[in-house]
C-alpha cells in the first residue's frame, strides 16, 4: 500500500516555476514529480554538502529577487 499524500499549496516565484517546468521536461517527469525528487534529494544532503547546497540556494534566491 502506498503512503497517504497531502496536498500542499505554495507560492512560487514565476521565474522559479519556469525553471521547474523546464527541469521536469528535461528529466521526463511531471512538475510534481520533479518537485518531489528535488525536495527528497535536499533531505539526503548532510554536513559540508548540505552547507554548500544551502549557500547555493541562498545565492539563487538573492539573484531571483533582483529586478
Amino acid at each position: 500500500m502506498s503512503e497517504p499524500t497531502i496536498t500542499l499549496h505554495a507560492r512560487i516565484p514565476a521565474s522559479l516555476m519556469k525553471r521547474l517546468k523546464l527541469a521536469a521536461i528535461e528529466s521526463g517527469r511531471s512538475q510534481n514529480g520533479e518537485l518531489l525528487a528535488r525536495l527528497a534529494t535536499s533531505f539526503e544532503l548532510d554536513g559540508p554538502d548540505r552547507a554548500q547546497a544551502l549557500a547555493l540556494v541562498n545565492q539563487l534566491a538573492a539573484l531571483l529577487e533582483k529586478p
